[in-house]
């Protein structure tokens, strides 16, 4: 659970960089930009285009080995304990490995040094690479349903050596997604720093990290109701988040009179149901012995985290109004 969970936050995240290091604020024709995007050296685009490269293999990957672990001890591993045949058996898709596999080592070649984020990249495939081989077996004995022939034989005699080796790439996984993190959050924190004073761009910047601020919170929030202070840091990020979109907002209608309302709309729905879920969390609707249903606080869950992946993800368009 500690990979799947936290992975996927990371990753919500994770395009912030690439946002924040190519786009400048809600201008009408881009200009800005253009402006800034050609005043970077060659070494710093190249770094640039490395990070963004190695950002995609991120979001490609998406937590998916944490996940796939998690899964896999949750639902398959207790049924090859024991002796009984077996009638299903799955283990992580060959494409998806192989493809994350490819978009790390593509961007690890790529020109520029990224000393924060190449070794933690070339970690991550080398265990993807270790990996496959162990995967691909069983994926086969799984699509032909070989089980059926051996009663899981294959699937049990293998078991060890295919967990450990995800494991391996869970870890390695988590690992990359932390550099990834330390990294955007010092390259949101400079952009945010830099920028001027009541600037679209410092707000926009504030926005970003007050959200990530939230996000980082949300779990413990619907998971752990008895913890005021983390609920309350939660509420406060959120309030903060809310009182930069209002600045933002009236920034970009100073110059833009009908204002950005699809990014405003997407900023106050993360906000909206942050501010949601701390009101639950206040009432004892996500206490265990509430008697909500688990599937509603998941969903719950899951329409907040996918409300801060769209912001994310509108954020980076080049030309969001």
């Amino acid at each position: 659970m500690r990979h799947r969970d936290r992975a996927q936050m990371l990753g919500f995240a994770l395009l912030a960089a690439a946002c924040l290091a190519g786009c400048n604020g809600e201008g009408k024709d881009g200009a800005a930009k253009g402006t800034a995007t050609q005043s970077l050296s060659s070494a710093e685009q190249a770094e640039l285009a490395k990070s963004n490269a190695y950002i995609t293999a991120a979001n490609e990957s998406s937590g998916a080995f944490g996940n796939a672990l998690a899964t896999y001890r949750d639902t398959v591993s207790p049924k090859l304990s024991g002796n009984r045949p077996l009638e299903t058996y799955a283990v992580v898709p060959v494409q998806l490995v192989t493809k994350i596999r490819t978009r790390l080592e593509t961007a690890g070649a790529m020109q520029g040094s990224i000393p924060e984020l190449d070794p933690a990249a070339r970690d991550y495939a080398a265990a993807i690479a270790a990996f496959e081989p162990v995967n691909n077996g069983l994926s086969n004995y799984a699509q032909s349903k070989g089980f059926l022939t051996d009663g899981g034989a294959k699937a049990r005699a293998e078991d060890p050596a295919f967990v450990a080796s995800l494991a391996k790439v869970a870890d390695a996984e988590t690992v990359f997604y932390d550099k990834i993190e330390a990294r955007d959050e010092r390259l949101m924190r400079e952009a945010y720093d830099k920028a001027p004073e009541g600037s679209v761009e410092r707000y926009r910047a504030g926005i970003v990290l007050r959200g990530k601020a939230a996000m980082k919170e949300a779990l413990t929030v619907f998971t752990d109701p008895a913890d005021v202070a983390t609920r309350q840091a939660f509420a406060k990020n959120l309030d903060e988040m809310a009182g930069m979109v209002e600045n933002w907002d009236r920034v970009v209608r100073a110059e833009k009179p009908e204002g950005c309302p699809a990014l405003q709309g997407s900023f106050n729905s993360v906000i909206a149901d942050g501010r949601k879920a701390v009101q639950s969390a206040g009432e004892g609707r996500f206490d265990p012995n509430s008697g909500t249903p688990s599937f509603i606080l998941q969903q719950d869950y899951s329409r907040l985290q996918q409300n801060f992946s769209m912001m994310i993800l509108q954020l980076n368009q080049p030309f969001s109004c």
